[in-house]
């Protein structure tokens, strides 16, 4: 095995060893199988110093091992930023049958060498990418047991078709704002389109839940449904500050920041505020509100 060299921008400390007596949580043989896909949609969700959530497609996150996801950094200043100042983070798994899970862990650095660098640089994904190489490996050391979940896709139509129903309540919760651009609302309200939610939970460690829907319902309220995620969003609180991201087949990604309304017990909505791009090239860059407000 190749030896490796930890970048000498990365201070932080190692994850915590788990406790005496408790087996580390792993990855089964159907969540292996699911992180190993080239394409398939991952979400990768963070925090800053503020506890303000950051949630981005990070598609190049694959397993190393069964304790172990590594991923390129590729265009991702901002995870970057956040990984390095808060270790907790959280990834979510998506695959076309529908079936997904939550993986929550501790960042554990980035190599510059090594095999996590030659075994993400070999990967489809970004061997033949049209910008460059990673400039760096990033891991992840599995900190709590995966929540796997499987959708019906008459359950995702249902959803799909049901959040255009119930725009009208959500709508009211509008600022007036023009944050989402036709092009951004567009992409979010796509069926095929792949979407995940971030916020704390009240230790403040990241979550990244993906939903059903994330329906426009005004220039600046999304809304979704809470089923069949529900257990997973329990924490979900009023007026927290939340970010949610898109990504599509093409694939094309956004990101938005805001704060969360609830609707009612099946419904939520996320009041937005910020408006990012999230793939290359322009990850990171705001997209500042059209028609002249704010």
């Amino acid at each position: 095995m190749a030896s490796l060299t930890v970048s000498t921008q990365q201070t932080r400390e190692p994850p915590d060893p788990p406790a005496a007596g408790r087996t580390e949580p792993e990855l089964d043989d159907r969540l292996l199988e699911a992180f190993k896909g080239d394409m398939t949609p991952k979400f990768m969700a963070t925090r800053d110093r503020d506890g303000t959530p950051n949630v981005v497609p990070i598609i190049s996150v694959q397993p190393f091992d069964r304790r172990t996801l590594i991923f390129g950094n590729f265009f991702m200043c901002k995870t970057e930023r956040n990984l390095k100042e808060d270790p907790r983070v959280s990834v979510a798994v998506f695959t076309k049958g529908l079936y997904g899970a939550t993986v929550r862990g501790r960042f554990d650095g980035f190599r510059t060498t090594g095999e996590h660098v030659d075994i993400v640089n070999a990967s489809p994904t970004l061997r033949y990418n049209a910008y460059m190489g990673v400039r760096s490996a990033g891991a992840i050391r599995i900190a709590g047991a995966p929540e796997p979940f499987q959708w019906s896709r008459l359950a995702v139509v249902s959803g799909h078709l049901a959040s255009k129903i119930h725009r009208g309540p959500a709508r009211r919760l509008s600022a007036g704002r023009k944050m989402l651009h036709p092009l951004v609302a567009q992409k979010f309200a796509r069926i095929a389109a792949v979407k995940a939610i971030s916020f704390l939970d009240p230790q403040g460690y990241p979550c990244a839940v993906p939903v059903m829907a994330l329906e426009p319902a005004a220039p600046d309220v999304l809304l979704f449904p809470k089923q069949p995620m529900a257990e997973a969003l329990r924490e979900l609180r009023e007026g927290v500050r939340t970010a949610a991201s898109v990504i599509t087949l093409e694939p094309v990604a956004f990101q938005i920041k805001g704060t969360f309304r609830e609707v009612n017990a099946n419904w939520g909505a996320i009041v937005v505020d910020r408006v990012y791009h999230a793939s290359p090239p322009y990850v990171g860059k705001e997209i500042r509100p059209f028609g002249g407000c704010r």
